[in-house]
């Protein structure tokens, strides 16, 4: 087969129909996002552009939402040394609640150092938050869409109704709530949902047929965090509901989940997910990737499943490994993306995380071909 674009194998791959190679991604770490961090940053210099010439682009990049000011909200930010904290108040009609955040100079993440939520009668307090649904802005997606053309895809992310709860609690807080207090819980998930699947209609108002939709959350409800039967409770009819609404307007719906997958992937195909992703191999998962081709692979695109930590600490002769192993058990019948289960987010880029990315990527190339 002649070499086909990325656009076009990445189409193919989500499809199941034949492709010249296994698709190739390096998720957050997106080569032709021309603001993102990672493409300004002179120590990822030399992989970024690796990964425009070699890759196949998934470009994670979130619609614009223009929210109003919250009556009662306080904002006080200030720096300590190397880090910036943020403060927030909300004044509601049935208390206050507080979060505090920090980020530090030489990692791009957000910490969370006192979540917003302590207790379940918080839960009250923030739904009496004043709510107005925010206004949406896709101009800027549909332009690096455009722009982006034969390139890659692009990707939205997602929040279930378990990811936005789970993390305005501690997680320890949350999951003892989940078990002791189903109800509430339960009601907060639906105000949530509603408030969520609001905001995706508005979405998919537009042409994004072909466009890849990370829904994220799922992990939350896994062992040993949640039994099964959880993720039926607080998971699996929120999930169907949100990939009927992808599917119906022809855009990818895309299960993230990290961690022990292993007794909730029926849930998930019962749910309409085309996609799962990272499918983290043990110890951190519980499944290997070629099992989860033979349960489910006529059913399911499967992207993974480098871990993280292997480009960051391993060898590149492990590397090389891990990726033939990868390709040995998914590649088969089309239908998998090679892909990291996260990206580096510390400045500068270490030599060695660079030297792994590097031989990752040609690895891909060498095992991927059919």
């Amino acid at each position: 087969m002649a070499e086909l674009s990325s656009k076009e194998r990445l189409l193919r791959c989500l499809r199941h129909e034949p492709t010249d190679r296994a698709p190739i991604s390096t998720y957050e770490l997106v080569g032709w996002n021309r603001i993102a961090w990672e493409n300004e940053e002179p120590s990822y210099c030399r992989l970024m552009e690796a990964i425009r010439e070699k890759t196949d682009c998934m470009y994670m990049l979130e619609p614009e939402w223009k929210s109003t000011s919250v009556p009662g909200m306080e904002v006080e930010t200030w720096r300590e040394g190397k880090s910036g904290f943020t403060r927030r108040t909300y004044h509601t009609s049935k208390g206050r609640l507080t979060s505090l955040h920090r980020e530090d100079d030489d990692l791009h993440t957000l910490w969370t150092l006192e979540h917003l939520l302590k207790n379940i009668e918080d839960i009250d307090r923030y739904l009496a938050i004043p709510y107005e649904p925010p206004e949406l802005d896709m101009s800027h997606f549909l332009a690096e869409r455009k722009a982006l053309g034969e390139k890659g895809l692009m990707m939205i992310s997602v929040d279930d109704p378990i990811c936005v709860a789970a993390e305005l609690f501690e997680m320890g807080q949350f999951l003892i709530y989940a078990v002791s207090e189903e109800r509430r819980m339960k009601y907060f998930l639906d105000s949530i949902h509603e408030r969520q699947m609001e905001n995706l209609r508005k979405v998919l108002r537009y042409n994004v047929s072909d466009v890849i939709f990370r829904i994220c959350g799922p992990e939350y409800a896994t062992p040993p965090y949640l039994s099964p039967e959880y993720f039926r409770k607080y998971v699996t009819g929120y999930l169907k509901e949100i990939c009927q609404a992808i599917k119906e307007v022809g855009g990818f719906a895309r299960a993230h989940s990290h961690g022990k997958t292993a007794r909730i992937l029926d849930q998930i195909v019962a749910a309409g997910a085309e996609g799962l992703d990272p499918i983290e191999p043990p110890p951190d998962g519980d499944i290997e990737m070629g099992e989860v081709k033979k349960l489910y692979g006529e059913r399911l695109c499967l992207f993974g499943n480098i871990e993280l930590r292997e480009l960051e600490h391993s060898s590149r002769e492990r590397i090389d490994s891990l990726v033939k192993k990868a390709m040995d058990e998914a590649k088969e019948g089309g239908g998998f993306v090679l892909m990291p289960t996260a990206a580096p987010i510390n400045v500068p880029l270490s030599k060695k995380t660079e030297e792994n990315y590097l031989q990752y990527i040609e690895s891909g190339l060498k095992y991927g071909r059919y």
